[in-house]
């Protein structure tokens, strides 16, 4: 396993509200004890950026929850924590986010340019907030969101791209920023090998 990696105690709270929004509050605690993290049943970190947890106990929350399922069942629900983090983020810590919330919403530009710069505040606030490191290109049918150390890598081996939450969140970054929904992908993953995990994020809605 490589070295672990600090993140901000909100953004390990923040799965943790999510997952126990999916999951009720008995699957939480299922999770919590598959994944090893028993001392946070009922003590979940604090509200702050302070870098107190690991990028390994993130992982192992996304790992546990995928295990009480089984693989085909928690790419569904692990999609759903990534949109229910998303709304936590915006409602709770939008610094985690970086977002400047309603405003961008509101401004008066075309709607691949406010994608660009949702999906640009999202990646500063990575390597900012989160200590992720992330950046974003664009080519002409869509931008390519891509994490250069990413949690994946503190989980068991997959045999297919596996961040599902992260899919989650940004497709629900989208429908919350256009009222929209576009097919969010990840075409590469650090978990099976590739030097970075790439997500894919069309500038034409799906519906």
């Amino acid at each position: 396993m490589p070295d672990d990696r600090m993140m901000p105690n909100d953004a390990l709270r923040l799965l943790f509200l999510a997952i126990e929004e999916v999951m009720g509050g008995d699957g939480m605690k299922a999770v919590l004890h598959g994944g090893k993290l028993d001392r946070y049943i009922g003590n979940y970190p604090p509200k702050n950026l302070d870098f107190g947890v690991k990028f390994s106990e993130y992982g192992g929350a996304e790992q546990a929850v995928e295990d009480f399922y089984g693989p085909r069942g928690a790419k569904a629900m692990l999609q759903r924590v990534g949109r229910a983090t998303f709304n936590y983020g915006i409602k709770e810590q939008s610094a985690v986010l970086g977002l400047a919330g309603q405003a961008l919403k509101a401004m008066p530009l075309p709607l691949t340019a406010k994608m660009k710069l949702l999906l640009e505040q999202v990646a500063a606030a990575a390597n900012k907030s989160i200590n992720q490191p992330t950046r974003l290109e664009e080519d002409a049918e869509g931008f390519w969101f891509i994490v250069d150390h990413c949690i994946c890598i503190y989980r068991p081996k997959h045999a297919a791209p596996c961040c599902h939450v992260t899919v989650g969140a940004l497709t629900e970054s989208m429908r919350w920023l256009t009222d929209k929904h576009f097919t969010v992908q990840e075409v590469e993953c650090m978990n099976t090998g590739a030097a970075a995990c790439k997500y894919r994020i069309p500038k034409t809605p799906s519906e």
